[in-house]
């Protein structure tokens, strides 16, 4: 008898029940539950969502396929570290199903199912809970995003995946196939629709739920998922809904975004919660900074590309705030080496600071900020993004006067009080602001793992990447990414490779 779901998956659902009271949020132990009763209660069924939180924080997910993907697949920045043999693939698009580039893929793929699966476990317990229906609906909505942002980073990767929603996989039956792309973002849309219908706002949670996903969060991450399909009426709609909300603002210091102290800011609407751990509890994430530099610790990995440091206007502070270079004194004192080895590359990620206290051998949290005990938060979706999204859509949906309000309050914001840099966009024609608002995504969205998945949508990717000299890439075949070979040979078959392949 065929297993019903592919190999890895049954591992995934194997470890379910280990992890599901990991703590996401709250900083006290959570009790142990039995598994016959475990999602009955409030105490329960929230134990069993922090499962699915406690994984937005991991390597698979906000590390490295998330860096690889968005940034070093993109024209904004390469490998680096020329010992990178996965960076190197992804960069040049060398990478096959089962290559070191390929296994990048194999991350991407198996992590977002086991945020699935964990979502899953507390979306079809529903029928088991007994407590407050006003709380069932909001644990629901939460479980729900987190599943649809998973099918959202599968189906933008990879086209069509298997669909697992109705019912906690077992075994018994046939492998399940891959549906269609169209069956994939309906459940996107139907999961962050629900969210959004369901969730409160950001001030509606109390301070120690901070980082719990919101309807602004569902929102944004609709208007998101819009965008990648070019649907501009229902990105426009969803983008306004936070904006006209009131809910976010721009926060005044740019650079100050990414520093310790600018997590969960008023321009924070999606961000993946991290902490330092004394006890060696995994609260933090992992290598997230660590990969992205060569300060002390660093890989090496991840170097702006020229035509990206070129594509900042003159004295936009966003370029500073953005870039590290090799003798940079970075926020917290600690200044940068000169490159860690010849094989370096000479600038980094300064968004991905690592705190100089992750140095000290008296508080060493080991590796540079390794094991999964990193600090710093991952922002996901910013107020910039949204204001952003909807410019974009505004002008392609023939509004370019009121585009020009939010991308202008977005430099504006960069500027910082300097009226001789970043003047504001004036022009109406709608070719030329678009072409300004994509530039103004890249210089303010710089390193935060978005650009080559704009790109992409955009139609520029082969375009750009080949002027860059990445003559490999290949327009049809590089719409999306290789199914991994694993997934393929696990099921015997059931699971078809994408095209060219």
């Amino acid at each position: 008898m065929k297993n019903k779901i592919s190999l890895s998956l049954l591992l995934i659902v194997s470890v379910l029940w280990m992890s599901c009271n990991e703590d996401y949020l709250e900083k006290s132990p959570l009790g142990q539950y039995a598994t016959d009763n475990f999602f009955t209660t409030a105490k329960g069924a929230e134990a069993g969502l922090n499962g699915a939180y406690s994984y937005l924080r991991h390597w698979d997910i906000v590390v490295w396929p998330y860096v690889m993907m968005g940034d070093i697949s993109s024209d904004d920045t390469y490998h680096g570290n020329k010992n990178n043999k996965p960076g190197v693939e992804m960069n040049n698009f060398t990478f096959t199903p089962s290559s070191f580039g390929g296994a990048v893929c194999d991350n991407w793929y198996t992590g977002n199912f086991v945020l699935i699966a964990r979502s899953n476990l507390v979306i079809n317990s529903e029928p088991y809970f007994e407590f407050d229906d006003s709380l069932q609906k909001r644990i629901l909505a939460e479980a729900r995003f987190i599943r649809g942002f998973a099918y959202f980073n599968l189906v933008k990767a990879f086209g069509g995946v298997p669909k697992i929603t109705d019912e906690i996989p077992e075994l018994g039956g046939d492998f399940i196939p891959r549906a269609t792309e169209e069956e994939i973002w309906q459940v996107v849309e139907d999961d962050l629709t629900f969210a959004f219908e369901n969730l409160p706002e950001k001030s509606e949670f109390a301070s120690e739920q901070l980082g719990r996903v919101t309807k602004g969060a569902a929102s944004s991450m609709l208007a998101r998922a819009y965008l990648f399909r070019n649907d501009f009426a229902n990105v426009e709609k969803y983008a306004m809904e936070v904006i006209n909300r009131g809910e976010y603002s721009l926060d005044p210091d740019y650079e100050g975004i990414f520093k310790l102290s600018g997590e969960n800011g008023s321009g924070s609407v999606f961000e993946i919660q991290a902490t330092h751990s004394d006890t060696g509890t995994k609260m933090g994430i992992d290598k997230y900074s660590t990969m992205q530099g060569s300060r002390t610790l660093g890989w090496g990995i991840n170097s702006a590309t020229p035509d990206l440091e070129a594509a900042y206007e003159i004295d936009d502070p966003r370029k500073h705030a953005t870039i590290a270079y090799s003798g940079d004194t970075l926020y917290d004192g600690q200044t940068v080496v000169i490159r860690n080895s010849p094989n370096h590359g000479t600038n980094w990620n300064k968004k991905a600071l690592l705190p100089k206290y992750a140095f000290d051998p008296s508080i060493s949290i080991g590796g540079g900020g390794g094991g999964a005990n990193n600090p710093v938060n991952v922002r996901i979706i910013r107020y910039a993004d949204v204001l952003l999204m909807a410019a974009e859509a505004l002008n392609e949906n023939g509004k370019s006067g009121e585009a020009l309000i939010y991308l202008n309050e977005v430099r504006n914001r960069a500027r910082g009080g300097n009226s001789a840099i970043l003047p504001d966009v004036t022009t109406v024609n709608k070719e030329d602001l678009k072409m300004a608002i994509w530039n103004e995504r890249r210089v303010e969205l710089g390193f935060e793992q978005g650009r080559y998945w704009d790109i992409l949508r955009q139609g520029r990717a082969a375009e750009l990447l080949h002027a860059q000299g990445i003559t490999d890439y290949d327009a049809i075949k590089h719409k999306y990414f290789p199914i991994p070979q694993t997934e393929i040979d696990n099921t015997e078959g059931v699971i078809i490779q994408n095209p060219g392949y």
